[in-house]
């Protein structure tokens, strides 16, 4: 069994990586480490940082459709219970 899916391309395929991608991910990881001068940093010196936000935007959304499938919900449900209380269902 591979851990590959239609929307996953197979271990070592070639695929485009969208602008702002990695710069998303940094933030991240700087975020998550609770390093706001390390994301500063990040975000001040990424090519675009409209492209990072977008593509933060883009894996947020995936993040959260892929929670509401695990919990067997609709999307909606999630985004509705995100707005209301402002925790993440991850």
């Amino acid at each position: 069994m591979t851990m590959t899916g239609p929307t996953m391309p197979a271990p070592g395929a070639a695929t485009a990586t969208p602008a702002g991608f990695a710069t998303a991910i940094a933030m991240a990881e700087a975020a998550v480490d609770r390093n706001p001068l390390w994301w500063n940093e990040i975000r001040v010196n990424a090519d675009d940082p409209l492209d990072a936000a977008f593509c933060s935007s883009t894996l947020l959304g995936a993040l959260l459709q892929s929670a509401a499938h695990r919990l067997g919900v609709p999307a909606a449900d999630v985004w509705a219970h995100i707005r209301r209380t402002g925790e993440l269902p991850l």
